[in-house]
């Protein structure tokens, strides 16, 4: 049996803390809201670190991040912390991973993955504008998901609203990956399919050829 480096097997540790993760959803507490404030900084800054190379994330985050996340689960009880600051992490990490070079000019991340990891047909100029038009879209879903997961977290009468059309927007997201593919397939006779690149995008060595 493989253990990881802290002495437990793999599977133990997943159920351990697919329980806690449960735990914080289902139970109204200031300590398990700390528990989830904490864990949700962890594996965003390791995200931060190890994927972006933004090597200070990991400190910033859980050492000013952590101890304000803890105070603020207790002082501020009114705050709902679960799910929504997970909700924003995830998509302020998709706004970051889209959005990085694009803002700055650089090959897009989709433009890296069709050509590194698809290793499909040379993109036209055309499909490669498309690839960019299509980073601008997921950029500013992940930034405006992220803002409305905030307003969530702070305002109790909005509370509802604003889950109803961050799982809309969840449901969108998953039709216009599909779409999106049709798109390119049909405009620009492209042979990459959202299959293989939804396998493509749960590899990591996937991650590990792309620069962000």
């Amino acid at each position: 049996m493989s253990h990881n480096p802290a002495g437990w097997p793999p599977h133990l540790k997943g159920a351990v803390t697919a329980a806690l993760l449960v735990s914080c959803w289902l139970f109204a507490s200031p300590l398990l809201n700390a528990v989830f404030i904490l864990f949700t900084l962890h594996v965003f800054s390791l995200f931060l670190r190890d994927t972006c190379g933004l090597q200070r994330a990991r400190l910033i985050l859980l050492g000013i991040g952590g101890p304000i996340g803890v105070l603020l689960a207790f002082w501020k009880q009114g705050l709902q912390f679960t799910p929504y600051l997970a909700v924003i992490a995830i998509n302020l990490s998709m706004a970051y991973v889209f959005g990085h070079n694009l803002l700055r000019g650089r090959p897009s991340v989709l433009l890296q993955f069709v050509t590194s990891a698809h290793l499909g047909p040379s993109p036209s100029a055309e499909f490669i504008a498309y690839l960019r038009q299509q980073c601008g879209v997921w950029l500013g879903i992940g930034l405006f998901s992220a803002g409305l997961a905030l307003l969530a977290l702070v305002a109790p009468p909005l509370r509802s609203l604003a889950s109803i059309v961050l799982v809309t927007l969840l449901v969108a997201q998953a039709l216009w990956f599909v779409i999106s593919h049709e798109i390119a397939r049909i405009r620009f006779s492209r042979t990459e399919t959202w299959q293989r690149s939804l396998s493509l995008i749960l590899r990591r060595d996937t991650w590990e050829k792309l620069d962000f």
